[in-house]
């Protein structure tokens, strides 16, 4: 459960970084998100569309959810760090239910190599 929550956060983390290395952090929409998080699933898990279409919408969900959480947030870094662990808790068990077997055992193969989605902050995994 932990390797397919640090998948979901290395998506999340992996479309901020992008943002950020074209100069000024750009905020990406809930949508934007979704469509890069359902595009790179897709290509690792080779996702049929019906559950491209079901996962998309799930995690436009989850993407508004952690959106929210970053705007209230403010200077409370730490409260908000629980709550988007808590979102990708939710979102990983969410997407799994819509994997075969072999998906989500390469799922968690993914998560594992990458230490979970990016790893700790400022390091890069080993591939």
């Amino acid at each position: 459960m932990k390797n397919l929550m640090t998948i979901l956060a290395l998506v999340l983390t992996i479309g901020f970084a992008n943002a950020q290395q074209g100069g000024p952090r750009q905020q990406r929409n809930p949508e934007e998100m979704a469509k890069m998080q359902i595009e790179r699933l897709t290509k690792e898990l080779n996702l049929s569309q019906s559950q491209q279409d079901s996962i998309h919408k799930h995690i436009l969900v989850f993407s508004a959810e952690q959106q929210k959480v970053f705007r209230e947030a403010g200077d409370n870094r730490e409260e908000a760090m629980k709550s988007f662990q808590a979102i990708r808790d939710k979102q990983s068990a969410k997407i799994k239910t819509f994997l075969n077997e072999e998906q989500i055992k390469k799922y968690d193969e993914l998560a594992q190599q990458r230490g979970g989605f990016g790893g700790q902050r400022g390091q890069r995994p080993n591939n």
